[in-house]
């Protein structure tokens, strides 16, 4: 199968100049764009489309991502209008300026319709690879009233449109507050992943009847130098939004393993309990890419835990399923974490193939406060055991608070009444001093 060409060698490349600017024409285009728009009442889109791709791929065919652009950069203009430009930002990264359109809601369609064209197969030496285009878009005078803004805006449209996985996204008010938080983190943290300034930290898990430690939660830490501590949320959604999130996937995990392998020697065999994100379980080389990270620790499959939230599952049930079964034949043990917070928990715990529920801290924390958390916490804890499931709350900070969910028959507690979450090194320190 040959790769789709709309157009013929010489036209494609009259067009891609005609419509292709520089970064230093950019933002005079768009001022002079936002202008003519303000005097005739119309609306300017800029549309930022990132060429998302797997990296196991690359490696595999060995097409370098400036060549699937190059290819790209040829496509575009059988999408646009005369008008229309665009500039060529990184070799994953295009930025398109739609000027006098009469709604904002034309940006969408163009947004789709440049999907469809960027999306279809390149081929190289008879070899087929592809993109996933994803888009955000920022429009004048909607989002925003200078050029700058609009970028900005447009920008950070496309992050959010990659973190929750989804092909277009238009900016809201509440993206700016929420990439607030991470906005130019992205190089720090790919720093951070190749130079290993990433940690671990693991929060005991008590079985609750003997009072023992037999597991622990990984929980992944990024302390900045010149900004302080970075809040694991924001860590990964920069991953997600930056097509990281397989690179610190692996890294946790491997971390983890390592450090499991290490306790044992220590007299410590622990579970151990490692979060998922949402992107992460939809990756169908997950399964192999874990088996092959026990297989370096030597690892035994059923004392590792994965901690899934209900909503990695909701954009693709079934692939989320079928990755999930790969998983439990590994041996694998599968827990819901912030079990409670979703809006089909019973179907998610009748359907998906789990070992465990996580309590969300939110209602353990006010259970003794609010009768109404109190029987959430009873309801999950019947419903788990109802299902042959084991039950863990999350965020016990003192002891009636653990004696209640003694007597509610709950079968694992964590939360700073033990201890807050530790290093390696001090997790052993505190396991020894309980002996």
């Amino acid at each position: 199968m040959n790769e789709p060409q709309p157009v013929s060698g010489a036209a494609a490349a009259q067009d891609t100049n005609n419509h292709e600017l520089t970064r230093d024409k950019l933002r005079s285009v768009l001022v002079h764009a936002i202008e003519h728009a303000r005097m005739a009442q119309r609306h300017v889109a800029v549309l930022m489309i990132a060429l998302a791709r797997d990296d196991r791929r690359d490696a595999i065919l060995g097409v370098p991502t400036a060549d699937i652009m190059r290819r790209a950069l040829k496509r575009l203009p059988t999408a646009l209008r005369p008008a229309d430009r665009f500039v060529q930002l990184s070799d994953e990264k295009i930025c398109v300026l739609l000027p006098n359109l009469k709604s904002s809601a034309q940006a969408w369609l163009a947004g789709g319709k440049l999907q469809q064209v960027l999306e279809a197969p390149y081929s190289f030496d008879n070899k087929l690879t592809s993109v996933r285009p994803v888009v955000g878009i920022a429009c004048y005078p909607d989002h925003a009233d200078d050029a700058e803004q609009l970028v900005v805006h447009a920008d950070i449209a496309k992050r959010m449109a990659r973190s929750r996985d989804v092909a277009q996204h238009v900016f809201q008010a509440d993206d700016r507050r929420e990439a607030d938080a991470y906005l130019g983190l992205e190089a720090p943290l790919r720093e951070a992943l190749r130079s290993n300034l990433l940690e671990v930290h693991y929060q005991p898990q008590v079985n609750i009847k003997t009072g023992a430690c037999h597991a622990v939660e990984g929980l992944l830490r990024w302390n900045m130098p010149d900004r302080g501590p970075i809040a694991p949320p924001a860590i990964v959604r920069i991953a997600e939004a930056n097509g990281m999130i397989g690179q610190l996937t692996q890294w946790v995990l491997n971390t983890v393993l390592r450090n499991q392998a290490e306790w044992k020697r220590q007299g410590f065999d622990l579970h151990a309990g490692v979060n998922l994100s949402t992107v992460t379980l939809t990756d169908t080389d997950l399964p192999d890419v874990i088996s092959q990270a026990m297989g370096t620790w030597g690892s035994d499959p059923t004392r590792l835990t994965l901690e899934i939230t209900e909503s990695a599952t909701i954009g693709d049930a079934r692939q989320s399923m079928a990755i999930m079964n790969r998983l439990k034949k590994t041996g694998l043990r599968l827990s819901a974490d912030d079990f409670g917070t979703g809006y089909s928990s019973l179907s998610y715990v009748k359907n998906f193939p789990l070992d465990e529920l996580k309590i969300d801290k939110l209602f353990v924390q006010h259970m003794r406060q609010s009768k109404a958390d109190q029987q959430i916490v009873r309801s999950v804890i019947d419903l788990a055991h109802n299902f042959e499931l084991s039950v863990v709350a999350e965020g016990v900070e003192d002891e009636a608070t653990f004696k209640d969910l003694r007597k509610m028959g709950c079968d694992v507690a964590q939360g700073f009444y033990f201890t807050p979450a530790l290093p390696s090194a001090e997790l052993v320190d505190w396991l020894q001093k309980r002996r």
